[in-house]
This record gives C-alpha cells, structure tokens and sequence, in this order.
C-alpha cells in the first residue's frame, strides 16, 4: 500500500523523463481507457520516437495503475 507522502499517477513518473514521452503515455493512457484504437496507434508512433527503457517501464505502470 502506498504512503499518502507518495506521489501517484503523472507526478510519479521517472526524473529526467523526456516530456514528449510523458505526454504521449498520458494521451495513450487516456485512450486505451476510452477504448480508442485509432488514438493509441497514432499516439505509440509518437512515442516510439522518443520512449527509452525508462519511458516504457512507466507507460506499462500507468496502464496497470488503479483506474
């Protein structure tokens, strides 16, 4: 369980983090929520320009994080 002192959610994403990488796990995010197939597609061409090893971790974290 985490503690109330955690951040959850966008503000926990790694340091030093590309923005454009957070930005696009976000909007992916929200579009797999609202079941937007065309969304996720055009989003994960954005992302795999910018997305590391770190980039991933964290879309996989946000995609499993309580809804």
């Amino acid at each position: 369980m985490k503690s109330q002192a955690e951040p959850s959610g966008p503000a926990a994403r790694p340091p030093g983090m590309d923005p454009r990488a957070c930005e696009a796990i976000e909007g992916i995010v929200r579009a797999v929520r609202a079941g937007d197939d065309a969304a996720i597609r055009t989003l994960l061409a954005g992302l795999a320009d910018v997305a590391d090893t770190a980039a991933l971790l964290y879309l996989r974290e946000r995609l499993y994080a309580s809804r």
